[in-house]
């Protein structure tokens, strides 16, 4: 039996112009992170707040700022919240961290998947000049996205190719060459916050694509969950709160990888795992204050994985 039919949940499915909650709440915790006092654990997705939806989001920094209560609340939510503000806040850093690290050993192609308001292309602006870029979005999301460029800048920045997708539905490589993608070229593809919302058959793919359709040298960084989190074992830190969190946003967990099978699960796909980063890697590398005290805990089912196409 496949590991989403044991699970008996099934991807939800979505009318086009539907947006995705989840991507919301990423965009205003990496808005509300920028904020910290303290630098070494401070967010540096400083146009996260141009791409704030929810009006509710957008007064809260606003107003929180003018009665001085940010840093109260900032510190509430990495020490009694459900650790997702930890998580997102190390995860952004850390992504920036293999991005730098892609860009210094030559990539030709830069393609984020689940895009959502992945602000890299224009952060990185300077750093990819002359490297194609492709954006890839569920439709809704990604029209949301394109209005709140166009007002940030003016227009639509031309740099950047935006490509609609259904994961559940509609094939990645298709999609994808159809824009121009060019898969002889040396190419780093970003993940985040997506793959643990796909059956495993669509995660797979994903992942094969990438293994197959790009030369060797090429790499992908994406988060995941573990199974047993997913097949409904929440004894691990913030399990139980995130899970309902999940439900209440009609975004439940349909797939992930167990620990101590990543290398063996990558490279049965084609992929040879760089670095695998559980949540206490994530705090003692950015969430670490200059007191030496964290900035909280991320919940213990999250992990970051980083691989490449071997040689």
């Amino acid at each position: 039996m496949k590991r989403e039919d044991s699970i008996r949940v099934k991807a939800k499915e979505r009318a086009r112009d539907e947006t995705i909650e989840s991507s919301d709440w990423t965009t205003f915790f990496r808005a509300l992170a920028t904020n910290e006092c303290d630098e070494l654990v401070r967010n540096l997705d400083y146009l996260a707040k141009h791409f704030l939806v929810q009006n509710w989001m957008k007064y809260h920094l606003i107003i929180l700022k003018r009665i001085r209560l940010l840093n109260f609340l900032l510190w509430y939510i990495a020490r009694y919240g459900l650790g997702g503000y930890c998580f997102v806040n190390a995860r952004t850093k850390h992504i920036d961290a293999t991005l730098t690290e892609a860009l210094n050993s030559g990539i030709e192609q830069f393609v984020i998947l689940a895009a959502g308001n992945d602000s890299r292309p224009y952060r990185f602006r300077e750093e990819l000049s002359g490297i194609r870029i492709f954006e890839l979005d569920f439709p809704g999301t990604q029209n949301q996205k394109k209005d709140m460029l166009s007002k940030l800048f003016g227009s639509l920045p031309e740099h950047v190719t935006y490509v609609p997708i259904d994961f559940n539905s509609q094939s990645l490589k298709e999609i994808l060459e159809a824009e121009g993608y060019d898969s002889g070229k040396k190419t780093f593809f970003i993940w985040e916050g997506c793959a643990n919302y796909l059956p495993e058959t669509v995660v797979n793919s994903v992942l094969e694509f990438v293994a197959k359709n790009s030369p060797a040298g090429s790499s992908i960084v994406f988060d995941y969950v573990t199974r047993s989190f997913v097949e409904r074992d929440y004894s691990a830190y913030g399990a139980k709160r995130y899970a309902k969190a999940f439900k209440r946003m009609g975004e439940p967990c349909l797939s992930g990888i167990e620990d101590g099978e990543i290398e063996t699960y990558l490279k049965e796909r084609g992929l040879r795992v760089v670095s695998n980063f559980g949540p206490e890697d994530l705090e003692n590398k950015y969430l670490r204050k200059q007191s030496g005290k964290l900035q909280g805990r991320i919940p213990g089912f999250f992990r970051v994985a980083y691989a490449e196409v071997p040689v």
